[in-house]
Order: C-alpha cells, then structure tokens, then sequence
C-alpha cells in the first residue's frame, strides 16, 4: 500500500489526500527544460522551497 499525505490547498481551503506522484507532479509542474525534476529521494526539500506556506500545506 502507497502512502497518502493529506494536502491542503491554501487558495481552495479545500484538503484532499495526495500520494508522492502527486506531490511531485505539484513540486515540478510548470518548470523549463533545464529543470532538474525532483524525486523521490529529495521530494521534501523541493516541496518545502516551492510548495509549503506558499500554495499547499502538508498536514501530518
């Protein structure tokens, strides 16, 4: 079984469970192609500089 982390949208309110292919897709989503995508080995730190506080909250 993949783990779930549920997710809030802070433009929505709205939370909703998010699995890492969806929390990576977020994270790399809209990037040039230089982009090194993050992964599983270094999701945290690409979601905490691009993501947290700033369009979702992780809710653990």
């Amino acid at each position: 079984m993949s783990r779930a982390w549920l997710v809030k949208d802070l433009e929505s309110g709205e939370v909703s469970s998010w699995t890492l292919t969806n929390i990576l897709h977020e994270i790399n989503r809209d990037r040039s192609d230089e982009w090194t995508p993050y992964d599983a080995s270094d999701w945290r730190e690409g979601w905490d500089h691009w993501c947290e506080g700033y369009t979702h909250n992780l809710i653990i």
